[in-house]
């Protein structure tokens, strides 16, 4: 295996590589659980080479990474960055904020404007921690779903305190799931453009803003140039459209069986699906087998 006889040569505590995964549809199953099969050989591959980095990516904020964080047993192990809100907060291992994008107010108030023009519920992240909700049934949904702390704010104040920068929003998002989201996207993509903004479909109806130049491959430049990190290094997991940038700025793109169709063909390997455990048998092939 060609990838696996790159890194053979490399002692121990020489492996710098950056293992850098996506979370929904690549690290976790369906059900969005962690397989017992796939912590046992993420922990066997840490602690045959404590210095390699670990490095979680994903358009979740940091309560929802957490938990993994804490299944997986690396809440105190070192190397273990993530990259948040698809690219615009980047942690260090001890849960620090090392880098951190905006969006600009005037878009997040346009974007409530159409929002609430067409009766649709938005939400923002702001700070990395706390998803902010208008509608109580939207956010219990999240918290259920994606185990994120989701917050029921007042609209009228919440968007008095972004319009007066008292909160900096990193990321703005719309679930499309109404039949008014032709219309809605026309309206948003054009305020995008005027902005110069990054968007990204996470899922088929899950639709994010971010600020310019921010998605997960521009979290992994800025890491792996801070740890003085070769792009060779890096073996990135992904599956969605919101990874197409994360496993162009790695070496080592590896693509899920049920990722996209452009996703794969970017990919120098395809592993098994999601639910098949295709990270574990990946990192097993390249790391633990002789």
């Amino acid at each position: 295996m060609i990838i696996k006889n790159n890194f053979k040569k490399k002692k121990k505590n020489e492996l710098k590589i950056i293992l850098h995964l996506d979370i929904d549809g690549t690290l976790l199953d369906d059900q969005g659980k962690l397989t017992e099969r796939t912590i046992s050989v993420i922990q066997k591959v840490l602690k045959k080479y404590p210095e390699l980095h670990f490095v979680l990516a994903s358009g979740r904020g940091k309560p929802a990474v957490e938990s993994i964080r804490n299944i997986l047993g690396i809440m105190d192990r070192p190397n273990t960055e993530s990259i948040l809100l698809n690219g615009c907060i980047i942690y260090d291992s001890v849960g620090n904020i090392i880098h951190q994008k905006v969006l600009p107010v005037e878009f997040v108030l346009k974007f409530h404007d159409i929002m609430n023009r067409y009766s649709v519920s938005e939400f923002f992240y702001s700070s990395g921690d706390d998803a902010m909700m208008f509608d109580e049934e939207r956010a219990r949904n999240h918290r259920e779903k994606h185990q994120e702390k989701a917050f029921v704010v007042d609209k009228e104040e919440t968007i008095k305190k972004i319009a007066s920068g008292e909160i900096k929003v990193n990321k703005s998002c719309f679930i499309c799931e109404i039949p008014n989201t032709k219309l809605i996207v026309e309206e948003l993509e054009k305020i995008r453009k005027e902005y110069d903004l990054e968007a990204a479909y996470s899922t088929a109806t899950f639709l994010e803003f971010m600020p310019n130049y921010t998605h997960k491959g521009t979290g992994l430049t800025q890491l792996i140039n801070s740890l003085n990190i070769k792009k060779e290094e890096v073996i990135a997991f992904g599956d969605g459209g919101n990874d197409i940038e994360l496993l162009k700025s790695s070496g080592w793109p590896i693509a899920m069986e049920n990722a996209c169709d452009e996703l794969k063909s970017i990919a120098r390997l395809t592993t098994k699906s999601n639910i098949e455990d295709g990270v574990a048998d990946m990192l097993e092939r390249i790391f633990l087998k002789n």
